[in-house]
């Protein structure tokens, strides 16, 4: 391949510093500059893409840094590296960040091309080009996309109209070319960049199976991304990849499965775990999943293959608001799963949020009172959980905007993810999320509240704490 762009910067930066979904009522959320955390395999893919065509490729991975730091990370990045091109990806909590970012570069770097992707600049790409005309958006998956982008860019004979999933303004008019299909054959792409995020100390890796959900949750962006295709590699190649890491990495000790559907088919599922058990590969796994399809051999399979945490998504238990947010699990099926993992090695995990429509101080505590009849199952251990925030691109925000709380000018200012206030105020959302933290949360056990709630939970409370904190302590492991 012959390009004139060959220095191609591509950074995600600051998050909000504060998450109004995570905090409560007399609880603010800090900035924890933590660069162990879960990195972006959206750009860890694209940058090994676009190394694969030839290109010279650097990303930076800031979410979890203050912005001052940010900023002067790219500074010094564009010292050394001096890229032609920078892409930014943007989710709505890094908008803000990203949007000043793009201001910076437009005066201090004006020679640089800008580039932008994510989910937010997929739902929201009419408003972005119109206030940062000079920016090109990728819309949807960005691989391929970027990479055509990079030829219109260098070779003077292909107009940008001709590059599929762009979007772009030309003479004050916001152009959106012809939209580009997912990848369905993720198996042609490279292992995205790992070592761009690794250091010595990183001890967890994180991978993706498959891309899409089939499901169409009120509150979720994803549809816009995905259009609710599921795309899943195979088997063979994501052992492959597996197996690069331990050799690649040999601290690395778990891996995380970031699949927006694992569990949809349960056989798959289990031709993955037999693979790992029969090449001995002695990792700890952790994934997220739905409480249905999923059978007992899965289950098995799982515990066997050293899966140590599955994170569900409960979000609610009251079977009206799990329809009108077209969860499509009933608390049946809930129940089924718990039951099904019961007796294995695997913790659970079951994701709340409170403040979907419908929700009332009774449906809180209808809800924490199932969640309890799961903890005697198996023990779910919380320290919070989230108030509902809105997304662009969901129906939430839909139902916002027709209420007339939210528009889309919110999403160019630089106040925080919002939440959805429709029918109850921030403060009751709080408030809400106080209540069912004294039935869930076992370090309020020894609070008035909390020890009321909580009292009868407390045989469920010593057994977990015994086996999970006091004995691997007193064996000198890490909790």
């Amino acid at each position: 391949m012959t390009s004139a762009w060959k220095r191609i910067l591509l950074i995600t930066t600051s998050w909000e510093e504060v998450s109004l979904s995570s905090m409560g009522i007399d609880k603010n959320l800090d900035i924890k500059c933590n660069d162990s955390n879960h990195y972006p395999l959206g750009l860890a893919y694209i940058h090994s893409y676009l190394e694969s065509q030839g290109h010279r490729v650097t990303s930076l991975f800031l979410n979890n840094h203050p912005y001052a730091i940010c900023l002067s990370r790219l500074i010094d990045t564009i010292t050394v590296f001096k890229p032609e091109v920078i892409g930014l990806q943007i989710l709505t909590p890094n908008r803000v960040s990203s949007f000043q970012t793009i201001e910076y570069l437009h005066i201090h770097y004006p020679d640089i091309k800008i580039v932008i992707g994510g989910i937010h600049t997929t739902v929201m790409y009419d408003q972005i080009l119109k206030k940062y005309p000079y920016v090109i958006a990728v819309l949807g998956e960005g691989e391929i996309t970027f990479a055509e982008l990079m030829n219109s860019f260098a070779l003077n004979g292909i107009p940008l109209g001709n590059t599929r999933g762009i979007a772009y303004s030309k003479d004050g008019i916001v152009v959106r070319t012809v939209d580009r299909e997912p990848i369905e054959n993720l198996d042609v792409l490279p292992f995205p960049k790992h070592e761009a995020f690794f250091t010595e100390e990183r001890e967890s890796a994180c991978i993706i199976t498959s891309r899409g959900c089939p499901n169409n949750c009120s509150f979720c962006c994803l549809n816009p991304l995905t259009k609710r295709r599921v795309r899943a590699r195979s088997i063979k190649n994501v052992i492959a990849e597996i197996e690069w890491l331990i050799k690649k990495f040999p601290q690395l000790k778990s891996i995380w499965i970031h699949d927006d559907s694992f569990f949809l088919n349960p056989g798959r599922v289990i031709e993955f775990c037999d693979e790992i058990i029969s090449r001995n590969i002695n990792l700890k796994f952790t994934c997220s999943g739905r409480c249905k399809p999923i059978t007992r051999e899965m289950v098995i399979k799982l515990d066997q293959a050293n899966f140590t945490q599955v994170l569900f998504g409960l979000e609610s238990a009251d079977e009206n608001i799990l329809k009108k947010c077209h969860k499509g699990i009933t608390r049946d099926d809930v129940i089924k799963a718990f039951n099904l993992f019961k007796g294995t090695k695997i913790e659970l995990t079951a994701f709340l949020i409170v403040g979907l429509p419908g929700e009332t101080e009774e449906t809180v505590k209808s809800t924490a009172k199932f969640v309890q009849k799961l903890q005697r199952i198996k023990y779910i251990y919380y320290t919070n959980l989230a108030a509902l925030a809105v997304y662009p691109g969901t129906e939430l925000y839909e139902i916002s905007k027709a209420d007339g709380i939210l528009s889309d000018p919110y999403w160019l200012t630089d106040q925080t993810t919002p939440l959805f206030t429709v029918e109850h105020s921030q403060v009751e959302l709080f408030q809400f999320k106080e209540i069912m933290l004294d039935y869930l949360c076992c370090d309020r056990l020894f609070k008035r509240n909390g020890f009321f709630k909580q009292f009868f939970m407390i045989p469920y409370i010593y057994w977990f704490k015994l086996h999970h904190f006091w004995i691997p302590r007193l064996k000198g492991e890490k909790v």
